[in-house]
């Protein structure tokens, strides 16, 4: 089992350059910048094999954004529930796709997921999948995709099979997407 952390950083309007500056000496982690969703926002993404491996890294992190061009900033833990994939190069686009469940219906949606998984994986591969281990019960996921064409045919490829999307609405308060672009240091790109 493998524990991640999303980092959102959310930079105040025309700082952006800046910021993915400022984070060129970043090692060891997936980094993107918004294109369709909340603006103005870059995602870390860092794993660790354990939950402390993760904690402890997290000051070392955080120490080093450029506090002053930031607005906000999200940490979440994370427990990957599908192997993270391996970092390499994926496609141009990464779809993260993120649930807020009921407080009683986190157990249904990550078995619904987890057997939904394997057969949308046959149309085109996910980076991963994670629950919340802090805040509110989450499930969310990471697709990429060599473009936002592809990504069309591949999600209606999927929905076609009839396995996708997994049956979790009923356990469900919110979702969200968002359209994210690969930075020049994140490890998937």
């Amino acid at each position: 089992m493998s524990y991640v952390e999303t980092i959102f950083l959310d930079v105040q309007p025309g700082h952006i350059p800046q910021v993915v500056s400022a984070l060129s000496g970043l090692e060891g982690v997936g980094a993107w910048v918004t294109e369709i969703g909340r603006l103005n926002r870059i995602t870390l993404l860092r794993t660790a094999q354990t939950y402390e491996a993760l904690l402890s890294g997290r000051p070392d992190v955080l120490s080093s954004l450029p506090h002053e061009n930031l607005v906000r900033v999200e940490v979440t833990s994370w427990r990957a529930i599908t192997p993270v994939a391996n970092p390499g190069s994926y496609g141009s686009v990464y779809e993260w796709r993120c649930y807020e469940a009921k407080a009683d219906g986190m157990p249904d949606v990550e078995e619904r997921f987890l057997a939904a998984v394997p057969e949308r994986e046959t149309v085109s591969p996910l980076t991963c999948t994670l629950v919340s281990l802090e805040g509110t019960p989450r499930i969310a996921h990471l697709w990429p995709y060599a473009d936002l064409n592809a990504r069309s045919e591949k999600r209606a490829a999927a929905v076609a099979t009839g396995s996708w999307p997994p049956k979790v609405a009923p356990f469900l308060t919110r979702m969200e997407s968002e359209i994210l672009l690969p930075l020049a240091i994140s490890l998937w790109n």
